[in-house]
């Protein structure tokens, strides 16, 4: 989430309470494992980015806004000695293609630890619909290349963990579900307070396993962890759900 920063912050832009949680989780896993081991992925990257990838082994963000990648960038080299990739990615009818790299001590191996950023540039089509629906909730067709993202050019790639922190938050948190490593995957959804359009997550694909209600966030704030609910896979198209606990909201698409 935005911190607008140039520097390394300590702490992400979220209530200390809900930070800790995360964070708990992130430990459990490699007091369990025994290791660092744990792959991330993150929806809206930020000061969020710095923080929690140092609890784990590959850190994955995807951001929408291009001018914050540029902060992005600046918050990287505060950290010379870890290991940030940060990919300018277009889109087209054949996917997606990088078109510009900031590049920040690249791993000799697969052993090291690292971040890698991607930040999507946004389409005709999706700027258009962002600019007739200025000041409304986000629909996929605002974000699409950049909810899709995961399923199109990771495709075959699994996490651990999931911070949900940016935009078109419900779409994103169906999306990753075909991408979760295992019913044991942790989600986590921020800003869940006030912000009722998510809870259609809960009702149709997850369960809410732990939380964080209480909050002095701005916004509202509340985080929630969930874990996929029990024969959910997330294979259907995001326009071919089957809802089974009421109808497609209008917001959707």
């Amino acid at each position: 989430m935005y911190l607008l920063f140039p520097h390394h912050p300590a702490e992400a832009w979220m209530d200390p309470r809900e930070q800790a949680l995360i964070i708990k989780y992130l430990q459990i896993f490699n007091q369990t494992t025994n290791t660092r081991s744990a792959i991330m992925l993150e929806y809206g990257a930020g000061s969020s980015t710095f923080v929690y990838s140092v609890y784990v082994h590959r850190y994955v963000s995807i951001e929408h806004n291009l001018d914050y990648c540029r902060i992005l960038e600046r918050m990287a080299t505060s950290q010379p000695n870890r290991s940030i990739t940060i990919s300018y990615m277009e889109s087209n009818l054949s996917g997606f293609v990088e078109r510009n790299r900031f590049e920040q001590n690249r791993p000799q191996s697969n052993s090291i630890p690292s971040i890698q950023i991607y930040c999507i540039v946004p389409t005709y089509s999706t700027l258009f619909h962002r600019f007739w629906a200025s000041r409304k909730r986000s629909t996929y067709s605002m974000y699409q290349n950049y909810v899709d993202f995961i399923s199109t050019y990771l495709d075959n790639q699994l996490f651990d963990f999931v911070l949900i922190d940016g935009r078109a938050r419900p779409q994103a948190a169906y999306v990753v579900l075909k991408h979760l490593n295992g019913l044991d995957a942790k989600v986590f959804v921020h800003d869940w307070n006030e912000r009722s359009a998510y809870h259609v997550i809960k009702n149709e694909f997850y369960d809410i396993i732990d939380q964080q209600i209480e909050s002095e966030q701005i916004g509202g704030g509340g985080l929630v962890v969930l874990k996929r609910k029990p024969g959910i896979t997330g294979k259907a198209k995001i326009d071919e759900i089957q809802w089974t606990n009421g109808e497609r909201p209008s917001w959707w698409l």
